[in-house]
């Protein structure tokens, strides 16, 4: 960045604070004495709407009661108005300075933050003396006359006229000066000043009407009148200045939610993570003690000081089928914790899920009549049942997985039962066991990872069948039957959800 494109915001804000000052030595030439009790009327309000100010975001602040007693002063006393607010606000800054020992800060941020602050309280006082200016313009060149007696039509429309003519030129006033710091003319979405016809409209129906309030309070009490009006002003600015600060207190508050959901998150991944380890550690830890034990027996059972006998050779096969089976239950243990921490897509085709059904029963048939488990069909759908989009392989997969927690949990005659049925726009299909039920204990984590219940179980199977049915925009639950065993039930939507976002 140049020298030059560095300096020009200061030299824009320069130009701007010295253009202030030739407006107010200007106004000098409008004093006139018999105003006298009205400016120092003025004055005191000037001073106290200087202090008091509403920080609503970056480089903009508002003061109700400061630009309702200047806007009403100029069509008061006329042009002199222009060096009386400079008068008033310098006046202020010892006042702000004895109130900040107090401990209240009353100087605005922008003010405070910037590398010069006295040139930016100009650029500042020069905004609103260009808007007064602006205002005195186009209300004399309308034919009004100072002082201005409001309740009159013709005056009153002036006075509106007046008042979007002065906001006109301090909205792209303070657009100007907001991109010669910024770069745009206006914060986007900013309270009261997220673009022109925001600013605009803020300044007409916020602060015109108490503008007009006190010269009614003017024209007809006077000095007294003006401090009267000035109360609602007050109250309003009271109660902007308290939907503000709450604003920003629960903008706060979330923020610091956010922070906390973040850290929370955090903290359980970390213990999911920490519980994982110490789950997979257990099992392989188990399995590889298993494989050195299966190791050491066929050593001693191959010892080279006796030669083999046909018992020996039988006896080292065992071991070696043992060792087979340790290393393919840890193989499985490790394929399984693999699948489920694996982000895997589906590939949904049409298809029906009551012939997909039939062939995961046709696949443990055999299994279950060894076991003496009787198959049981209720598939209430018409004809094939409806078409729907699913992943063969995958929900295939996840219905083998309950079919099989069925199987093992069911004792000799036992029954299971896979049914269908069509709900809605949903297909729901329940697996019905005689089994020992859900023990009372794991009912309400029963598709949590690393929860089983068999001895041997690796506790990722319930985990990734729910995961396959999440991935199908489904749902899958549990409970236990009166008449014991257990009911796993799954849905299925008939169409892809679209997704949102």
């Amino acid at each position: 960045m140049s020298d030059e494109s560095v300096l020009s915001p200061l030299q824009a804000g320069t130009a701007g604070g010295l253009f202030g000052l030739l407006l107010a030595a200007s106004g000098l030439v409008a004093f006139n004495l018999g105003y006298l009790e009205l400016y120092l009327a003025f004055v005191p309000l000037l001073c106290i709407g200087v202090l008091l100010r509403v920080e609503v975001g970056q480089d903009w602040f508002l003061s109700l009661l400061l630009f309702a007693v200047a806007s009403s002063l100029l069509y008061t006393v006329g042009l002199f108005a222009l060096p009386l607010l400079l008068g008033s606000i310098l006046l202020s800054l010892p006042l702000s300075l004895v109130v900040r020992w107090w401990g209240v800060d009353t100087v605005p941020q922008t003010v405070r933050e910037d590398a010069h602050p006295v040139r930016r309280i100009l650029e500042l006082c020069a905004l609103l003396q260009m808007a007064l200016f602006a205002r005195y313009i186009v209300y004399r060149s309308s034919g009004g006359h100072i002082p201005i007696h409001i309740g009159e039509f013709e005056e009153l429309a002036r006075f509106i006229l007046s008042e979007a003519g002065g906001w006109a030129v301090f909205t792209l006033g303070y657009g100007l000066q907001h991109r010669a710091r910024y770069g745009t003319l206006y914060t986007s979405g900013l309270d009261f000043a997220g673009n022109f016809p925001t600013l605009m409209i803020t300044g007409l129906l916020l602060v015109t009407p108490y503008s007009a309030i006190m010269i009614l309070g003017v024209n007809t009490f006077g000095g007294a009148g003006l401090y009267l009006s000035a109360i609602p002003v007050g109250a309003a600015h009271v109660l902007m200045r308290t939907l503000t600060l709450r604003k920003k207190e629960i903008e706060r508050q979330n923020t610091q939610l956010q922070l906390m959901n973040v850290d929370m998150a955090r903290s359980e991944r970390m213990a999911a993570i920490g519980h994982m380890s110490s789950t997979v550690s257990h099992q392989i830890l188990q399995k590889i003690g298993l494989l050195g034990l299966q190791c050491d027996l066929l050593r001693d059972t191959l010892d080279e000081t006796q030669p083999p006998t046909q018992e020996t050779l039988e006896e080292a096969s065992q071991r070696v089928e043992q060792l087979d089976a340790a290393i393919t239950d840890l193989n499985t243990t490790l394929s399984d914790l693999l699948v489920f921490s694996r982000d895997f897509a589906v590939h949904r085709e049409p298809g029906l899920l009551g012939k997909l059904l039939q062939e995961a029963g046709r696949e443990i048939h055999e299994a279950a009549r060894a076991r003496g488990v009787t198959l049981r069909y209720e598939l209430a759908v018409q004809g094939e049942g409806p078409l729907l989009p699913f992943d063969r392989i995958k929900l295939k997969q996840a219905i083998l997985n309950l079919l099989a927690n069925a199987l093992e949990a069911s004792s000799k005659d036992g029954q299971i039962t896979i049914g269908a049925r069509q709900v809605q726009d949903q297909m729901q299909v329940t697996i019905r066991d005689t089994g020992t039920g859900i023990p009372e204990g794991v009912a309400e984590q029963v598709f949590a990872p690393f929860v089983s219940t068999k001895k041997t179980g690796s506790g990722l199977g319930l985990a990734f069948t729910q995961k396959i049915i999440e991935l199908h925009s489904g749902t899958i639950s549990a409970h236990n039957n009166r008449e014991g065993g257990a009911t796993f039930t799954l849905t299925i939507p008939l169409t892809v959800p679209e997704q949102k976002g």
